[in-house]
C-alpha cells in the first residue's frame, strides 16, 4: 500500500467573491508540482478548510486531484465535526482518484482518547483507500502516541502527519509506531522540524512553507537523504527566520501572503482580518519578500 513519503504542501487556498479561485488553485498546483514536490495535501487546516462547506472541499479535491493528473500523490483531508462527514469526504475523494486520504480527530467537542480511537476507526474502516492520521492539538484533540501506535494497526492506516511540534512525542510516534508497522511513515507538520525530523527517522513534511517555499524544502530533505547534514542543517537555520515571520501574523495570513509574494493571487479569506492584522501584514511584507528572494538564492 502507497504510503507518503518525501515533502508535501499543505495547500494554502486562493479565494475569490466568498468561494475558492478554482482558476489559481490550478496554477498553484502546477508551479508546486514542477518545483518538486513529492506530493498534495489539498483540504488543510491551513488551507482553511474549517471555513469550508461540504461542496467547496470537494470542489478543491476534484480540482488538485485533476490538475496533478498523476503527476504526483494527491492526499486529500477529510476534516469534520461530523463523522458521517468525513466518510462522505473520503468516498468523494476516492471516486475523483485520491492517492489517500489524511484525517485528524473530530473538531470542536472534546472527547475521552477511547471515543476518538473508536470514531477515527470507524472512519477508517470506512474505506480502503490508506490513510495519514493528522495530529493537530491546535485545532483537535491531540493523538498521543499510544492513540497513533493502536491507530497504526489498522491495515491501510499507513502515515501520520505530526503538527504537534513536541520532539518527545515525535520520537515516541517513532518508535510505538514501528512496533505496530515497521513501515509506519511519521511525517512533521512543522516546517522548523524537518531537518530534526528526518534524523530522528522521520520521512518527511506535510507544510504549508512546503508550499510557499517548495524549492527549499525539497533541498533540505534531498541533502539529508544524501548524508549533505552540514549543508542541510544549514539550509534549514537559513530558513527559521522566514517561517517565523510567516507565522508571526494570524494564522494562515503569514502563508498567505508569502504566496502573494511568489505570484499568486489569494484574495480575501471568507473570515475577515481586522484593520491592526492587515497593517501588521503590510508592515513585514517588503522584510518578507527580500528574506524570501534571498532563502531562494541560498537554496539554488
Amino acid at each position: 500500500m502507497i504510503r507518503p513519503l518525501g515533502i508535501y504542501s499543505a495547500m494554502l487556498t486562493p479565494w475569490k467573491n466568498g468561494q475558492p479561485d478554482l482558476d489559481e488553485l490550478r496554477k498553484i498546483v502546477d508551479f508546486q508540482i514542477d518545483a518538486g514536490l513529492s506530493g498534495l495535501f489539498p483540504v488543510s487546516s491551513v488551507g482553511e478548510s474549517g471555513l469550508m462547506s461540504f461542496e467547496q472541499k470537494c470542489s478543491l479535491m476534484e480540482t488538485v486531484i485533476h490538475q496533478a493528473a498523476g503527476r504526483v500523490p494527491v492526499w486529500c483531508g477529510i476534516p469534520s465535526s461530523c463523522a458521517q462527514e468525513s466518510i462522505a469526504l473520503g468516498k468523494f475523494a476516492k471516486e475523483q482518484g485520491a492517492t489517500g486520504l489524511v484525517l485528524m480527530p473530530p473538531t470542536f467537542y472534546r472527547h475521552a482518547p477511547d471515543v476518538i480511537v473508536a470514531t477515527m476507526k470507524a472512519i477508517i474502516e470506512s474505506t480502503t483507500l490508506p490513510v495519514s492520521l493528522y495530529n493537530i492539538p491546535f485545532f483537535a484533540d491531540a493523538l498521543t502516541p499510544a492513540m497513533v501506535a493502536e491507530l497504526a494497526r489498522l491495515p491501510n492506516v499507513v502515515g501520520i502527519k505530526d503538527s504537534g511540534g513536541n520532539a518527545v512525542e515525535f520520537m515516541q510516534m517513532l518508535s510505538l509506531c514501528k512496533e505496530a508497522d515497521p513501515q509506519f511513515c511519521v511525517l512533521t507538520g512543522r516546517e522548523e522540524f524537518l531537518y530534526p525530523s528526518l534524523k530522528a527517522g522521520g520521512k518527511g513534511c506535510m507544510t504549508a512553507t512546503s508550499g510557499v517555499l517548495p524549492e527549499v524544502m525539497v533541498k533540505i530533505y534531498q541533502l539529508t537523504q544524501a548524508g549533505r547534514d552540514e549543508e542541510a542543517l544549514a539550509l534549514q537555520m537559513a530558513a527559521l527566520p522566514v517561517m517565523m515571520m510567516m507565522a508571526s501574523l494570524p494564522f494562515p495570513m503569514g502563508y498567505k501572503l508569502g504566496m502573494e509574494i511568489r505570484g499568486f493571487s489569494m484574495g480575501e479569506s471568507p473570515f475577515p482580518q481586522i484593520d491592526a492584522v492587515k497593517e501588521k501584514a503590510n508592515s513585514i511584507k517588503n522584510k518578507l519578500e527580500k528574506a524570501l528572494q534571498q532563502l531562494l538564492t541560498i537554496a539554488n
